[in-house]
């Protein structure tokens, strides 16, 4: 069939699994041109230089880009003009939803539920209650204010737009949705973009024709700089990104922005920080709807601790010896423990007190208040026109940042205040600053003078001649109360709400006992640090010579030499400082440490530090805390204070062949040396190991009692061995047998005693020759109940055989404790009786 023109004839359709036939393409030359048109082409093809004669370039391809290079872009401008129009119409068209009432409603409507959920039951409830012009006035009003911030906040959360990367081309548009994005969608989100930055990694190390190994140092930085460049357009700040780097850390820094998990962990403190901020901008966030943080973030919050409850009663503390401690036990007696925190932060404020009032210095407390722009709300609740959108957390990082410039000048000119600062939301989420100081009276009016400048001088013009809206300084009155006293409420109403029954919050209205839990799940949301004191020792030291001073004193007790008041450590200064600390007086610690405001460098005792065994996911020996030592000295002053490696375990059934502790005994061995993070070893091995072993265990009534067991060789018996051979002894269930019961009948055995099988006896003959080449005489009695796992006392002192046939040094059994008290206690009649 003769078609009229090329472009009549059928075509096939556009498929991907096959290419159509050159023949069928319609190209430039198969147009019918008339011969001026081509002419003209010829001559501005020839005139642009572009091609030499030799070059194969066809017409219609020489055409096509003849039409991007005019001289003048005509065309060029011409399209951009277009494209300018439109997106001009698109945006007109955008902004006449705030026209109406209907068009606020259609965009409501088009808001994510937990938007949505804000205003749907006063809309339904007005529909039902009032005239349509009221409905019409909400939305005008309330909604259409709310909706139009909204906008200006999501304006600021989106990757930036100064960035040209392939992470950002890609994110986009679906960065601008991220405070919608539940866990799941995070967590895949978080696996796409690591594989995609690790792709990149792969790509570039293939262009430069190397491997990791083999990669140059300028390479590797480049290499670096480039990724971080692309991380960095989504918002997210690439590890050490301002830092010195070496080559161990740019390969750290790039197994960090190429793992998932790095990348959830990123993305969902970005998510809530984001919708939060979307809570804030929309009026949910005030003293009059929920004060601090959203309903949203105090559920996650909650569920959160519930998680972890759960996670500590499911889990359970196994050391190398196989000891075991309740995980739930541990994490109630730290500082994990609100009330623990609480009596420990009032028992360093006290101390710090008692210190000053030696040195004779004054206190001064301090509210200090960000500007108007990082408000959210006014204080009757209303919207604040001046928000500049900024997050609660933006706000704490500009007190941080002003702080230490103020601190900074107050050294310049030789005034150095300490003491503490709380740091506290206002009701519409925007943090504030309590601070204690104590500093010389002759200082006080400079420093306080010093301090007020800067943190007046962002939009000085709105505060006038009353900077007390921002900055307020009260001198201490001993006759009204204490330092303590007047810390006391703002620490309390931060941690528990203790003894604060029946007082309402300033800012909310609200019972403190309330309002407490909405204050923990705030610094929680935005990673706020509530209590920061500042010229003192560190606390770290004072926990840890705590746990130092259990151990010497349960050490010298098993001895026999211990000595209420005698001196623990070799150096005199260091045994003032333990003792400061094990009596719970901060203030004797802090002038033992040498006093306030001096440098680390000579505190009496400080933390002693050690790189782990274990690497951690991103190639790196972090350091850990190993014990104490003083600087003054040496190493010859280290002490270690972690001693038993703790491993986190699922809570066994039976306990096998573990030996439960208290948490008063396990608290003064956690951590041992070679964890990697924190003070426990998350590693599962061992708990596959037991639970492979416990499921592979035969049942008791099936162990066949006539066979007669391998002599194991105790010298050479592995682990896995010694479980056996001690789950057999445990275990063997006695012979039963029906016996006449007369006077020449034979005394039955006991149960203890039929316990025992050839293996039995084999570990009571090697105890027996171990006891022989010590000395000891011991009675076949005695060596049956050591090898039974009893506690058995030998001249005065108490030992046990631990799970490998060692016989160990332990504590008495719970008998002999209750015998030796009550004899104590008779002592003491005895005594009150003669007197």
């Amino acid at each position: 069939m003769i078609w009229a023109y090329p472009w009549n004839a059928p075509r096939l359709a556009i498929s991907a699994y096959y290419d159509a036939p050159a023949s069928d393409e319609i190209t430039a030359d198969e147009m019918p041109v008339h011969p001026l048109v081509d002419d003209h082409l010829t001559r501005l093809i020839k005139r642009s230089g572009i091609w030499k004669p030799s070059d194969k370039v066809s017409f219609a391809e020489q055409v096509r880009i003849l039409e991007f290079r005019e001289p003048d872009n005509t065309s060029l401008l011409l399209r951009h003009d277009y494209m300018s129009v439109i997106r001009e119409q698109y945006f007109d068209d955008s902004r006449q939803w705030a026209d109406s009432p209907a068009g606020i409603e259609q965009r409501l409507a088009e808001q994510p539920f937990f938007i949505r959920e804000v205003y749907r039951q006063k809309i339904d409830w007005l529909r039902k209650n009032r005239e349509e012009r009221h409905i019409n006035a909400f939305f005008m009003g309330t909604v259409k204010k709310a909706l139009l911030r909204l906008e200006a906040v999501r304006a600021h959360q989106t990757a930036r737009d100064a960035s040209s990367s392939e992470l950002v081309t890609y994110w986009r548009t679906r960065w601008t949705h991220l405070a919608e994005y539940s866990k799941r969608e995070v967590l895949t989100a978080a696996n796409q973009i690591a594989s995609r930055v690790a792709e990149m990694f792969e790509t570039e190390c293939n262009a430069l024709k190397a491997t990791p190994a083999t990669i140059k140092d300028d390479d590797l930085f480049w290499l670096y700089r480039h990724l971080g460049n692309e991380v960095f357009g989504l918002r997210v700040t690439p590890p050490l990104w301002r830092c010195t780097l070496d080559r161990l850390s740019v390969f750290s820094s790039i197994l960090r922005i190429t793992s998932p998990d790095w990348w959830g962990r990123k993305l969902w403190r970005m998510r809530c920080e984001w919708r939060e901020n979307l809570f804030r901008a929309i009026g949910v966030i005030h003293k009059k709807r929920m004060p601090y943080v959203s309903f949203d973030a105090l559920n996650q919050w909650q569920e959160q601790r519930r998680k972890n409850r759960d996670f500590f009663k499911a889990h359970e503390l196994v050391d190398e010896d196989g000891n075991v401690a309740s995980l739930e036990n541990m994490v109630n007696a730290s500082v994990s423990n609100p009330a623990i925190r609480r009596h420990e932060l009032m028992a360093r404020m006290e101390g710090v007190e008692f210190v000053a009032i030696d040195r004779g210095d004054e206190g001064v407390f301090l509210t200090i208040t960000c500007p108007s722009r990082y408000h959210s709300n006014i204080h009757s609740g209303h919207q604040n026109p001046k928000w500049s959108h900024a997050s609660p957390r933006q706000a704490q990082q500009y007190l941080c940042k002003v702080w230490g410039r103020a601190t900074s000048a107050l050294k310049r000119r030789g005034l150095r205040p300490y003491g503490f600062r709380v740091a506290e939301p206002h009701h519409d989420a925007t943090p504030h600053w309590h601070a204690l100081l104590f500093m010389p009276p002759d200082e006080v009016k400079e420093t306080i003078e010093i301090l007020r400048d800067y943190f007046t001088k962002e939009d000085r013009t709105e505060l006038g001649r009353n900077t007390g809206a921002r900055f307020k300084a009260k001198k201490m009155d001993p006759a009204k109360g204490s330092a303590t006293a007047y810390v006391a409420k703002y620490i309390s109403k931060n941690i528990d709400g203790y003894a604060l029954a029946g007082e309402l919050d300033d800012e909310t209205g609200k019972p403190l006992k309330e309002t407490a839990k909405y204050a923990m799940a705030w610094a929680s949301q935005h990673c706020i640090r509530q209590f920061q004191p500042f010229g003192q020792p560190p606390v770290t030291v004072w926990r840890e010579l705590r746990k130092l001073n259990n151990q010497l004193e349960n050490i010298q007790k098993e001895a026999g030499t211990f000595k209420r008041g005698a001196q623990m450590l070799a150096d005199p200064a260091m045994d003032a400082v333990l003792a400061a600390a094990d009596v719970g007086c901060f203030a004797s610690y802090i002038t033992r440490q040498g006093g306030v405001l001096i440098p680390r460098e000579l505190y009496t005792v400080r933390i002693a530090y050690e790189e782990a065994e274990e690497q951690n996911d991103y190639g790196e020996n972090p350091k850990k805390i190993f014990g104490v030592f003083s600087p003054l000295l040496g190493e010859v002053s280290l002490i270690c204070t972690r001693l038993v490696k703790w491993k986190i375990r699922i809570k066994q059934a039976t306990k096998g062949d573990a030996r439960s502790v208290s948490a008063v005994e396990a608290s003064a061995f956690q951590d041992g040396p070679a964890v990697p993070w924190s003070s426990v070893n998350n590693s599962t091995g061992e708990q596959e190991i037991a639970k492979n072993e416990a499921v592979n265990a035969p049942p008791v009534d099936e162990i066949d009692s006539t066979l007669p067991p391998e002599i194991p060789d105790f010298d050479r018996m592995d682990d896995k061995a010694r479980r056996a051979l001690l789950r057999r002894l445990r275990n063997h269930p006695p012979e039963r047998r029906n016996h006449q019961i007369s006077s020449t009948t034979p005394r039955q055995k006991t149960k203890g005693e039929q316990s025992f099988t050839q293996a039995a006896d084999e570990l009571v003959s090697n105890l027996s020759k171990y006891a022989h080449s010590i000395g000891w005489e011991l009675s076949p009695h005695v060596l049956r109940r050591l090898a039974a796992g009893h506690v058995v006392n030998i001249g005065g002192k108490f030992y046990q055989v631990d799970h490998c046939g060692n016989v160990r040094q332990s504590k008495p059994d719970y008998g002999t404790r209750a015998r030796n008290l009550l004899q104590r206690f008779n002592s003491i009649r005895k005594l009150q009786h003669v007197n």
